[in-house]
């Protein structure tokens, strides 16, 4: 019995299966596997962090680019332009006063000069041609004042030619000459006033005026009514219309179709005309008994005017070149001539022998419709081949006036303020009345206000 016993625990026993520790296992260290393609690594002191590149700095590259950038474009902005030295429609340059000569107390020439004389480059002059050769027929210039900061438009005195074997202008370094007279309250005429040679003047432009000769067309009759230094564009004018006459004369030998000029100067002293030491004043009662009152004006002679002034010198030299073409009548208001509606008819008016001229112009014409006319300011471009609509032959006479506001309003009505700019408006004055009286006026002759 007691031996089945020990056979039966022998067999429980050897009947389990054997069991495995599961409480322990030998971790066995095991080395990771290498990729095929990468060479085994050799003792090296360099980290793998070392080796990567240096994303920091390659982050502030593009930041010094933009810096840079940034900065010059800075500096170009905030840097001053430089100036211009040759004269502009933009910005103003210097001239310099080379010299002054007086008229009267309150009126004087002076002549200016750019600070680089180059003729060739000046927008002024004809290229490759002497300064007796503008690029237009009638132009000015602003000056401006730097102390209140204003500008004032100034046309310049036209080139002449000699006189008496005097040069009445300068060579061809682009010099210019004006005719100014010093108002009471003026600023701008109150500090030119005050400036003499050696000095500094600053000028913008040239602000080019109406095209007179393309006005003007195959017409023959200019007649230009002046009150004071209204008159330098009024020389302006006869110079550009009898120029381009004797050319057009001289390239088809026609000498039937003559353009003629007519100057009305009205002045308010004869020092104006003559030099002071040479006017002699006499009483107001002596020109009612002498009937110096009702006189007509004056014509102005170059054998007969004494001791001229140098605006008259150089209308004389204008007269003596056009000869019988140019004529040139003064009234002076301190001896109580004027130019009446008389004067200015018969200055219009044909004379009975002269046949009359009918003008050739269509509606819508922006050169020769009187309408169109009230809205066109003083300023504008040279005329292009294409901006007259009347065909071949057209044309308008012209009657123009030039001075101070009060002078223009009285002889050819107000002009008007359109826009920010002024237009011609409709014609008034005495030109209005002569038009109702010869209605075939309005039609040959254009009136323009400068």
């Amino acid at each position: 019995m007691a031996s089945r016993r020990a056979v039966l625990a022998t067999a429980r026993l050897h009947s389990h299966p054997p069991t495995t520790p599961s409480s322990f296992t030998r971790t066995i260290p095991t080395t990771p596997k290498r990729q095929p393609s990468q060479p085994p690594r050799k003792y090296s002191t360099t980290t793998q962090s070392q080796t990567r590149p240096p994303k920091r700095k390659i982050r502030k590259i593009p930041l010094l680019i933009t810096t840079a950038i940034l900065g010059t474009t800075i500096y170009y902005l905030l840097s001053p332009p430089s100036r211009p030295t040759l004269l502009n429609s933009e910005t103003f340059v210097p001239y310099s006063i080379t010299s002054r000569e007086a008229i009267s107390p309150t009126s004087f020439i002076f002549t200016i000069r750019p600070h680089s004389p180059n003729p060739s480059s000046l927008p002024y002059l004809v290229p490759s041609s002497s300064s007796s050769s503008w690029r237009y027929p009638l132009w000015s210039v602003e000056f401006k004042q730097p102390q209140v900061q204003i500008a004032r438009h100034y046309t310049p005195l036209p080139p002449l030619p000699p006189l008496d074997g005097q040069q009445l202008d300068p060579a061809d370094d682009g010099s210019l000459s004006f005719y100014v007279r010093a108002i009471g309250g003026g600023e701008m005429s109150t500090y030119l006033s005050r400036l003499g040679a050696g000095q500094d003047v600053w000028l913008r432009g040239p602000h080019v005026g109406f095209d007179v000769a393309a006005r003007l067309g195959r017409m023959n009759n200019v007649v230009f009514l002046a009150g004071g230094t209204g008159v330098v564009p009024a020389m302006q004018v006869a110079k550009a219309v009898l120029d381009n006459n004797n050319n057009n004369n001289n390239h088809n030998n026609n000498k039937s179709s003559e353009t003629r000029v007519t100057i009305l100067w009205a002045i308010r002293k004869r020092e104006e005309l003559q030099q002071a030491s040479a006017v002699r004043k006499q009483p107001s009662w002596w020109h009612f008994w002498t009937g110096k009152g009702s006189s007509e004006p004056e014509e102005l002679d170059n054998t007969q005017l004494q001791h001229p002034s140098p605006i008259a010198q150089r209308l004389i030299a204008l007269k003596a070149k056009y000869g019988h073409r140019l004529r040139i009548q003064v009234a002076i208001d301190e001896e109580q001539t004027h130019f009446r509606e008389l004067d200015l008819q018969k200055a219009i008016l044909p004379e009975p022998s002269s046949p009359l001229s009918r003008s050739n112009s269509a509606p819508g014409c922006r050169l020769h419709d009187a309408a169109m006319l009230e809205l066109a300011p003083e300023f504008e471009a040279p005329a292009a081949a294409d901006d007259c609509k009347c065909g071949s032959g057209a044309g308008k006479n012209l009657f123009m006036v030039s001075g101070p506001d009060g002078f223009i309003a009285h002889y050819a009505g107000p002009k008007r303020w359109l826009a920010g700019q002024q237009v011609q408006g409709p014609v008034g004055g005495v030109a209005a009345r002569l038009q109702r009286r010869h209605p075939w006026l309005a039609d040959d002759w254009l009136v323009l206000k400068l």
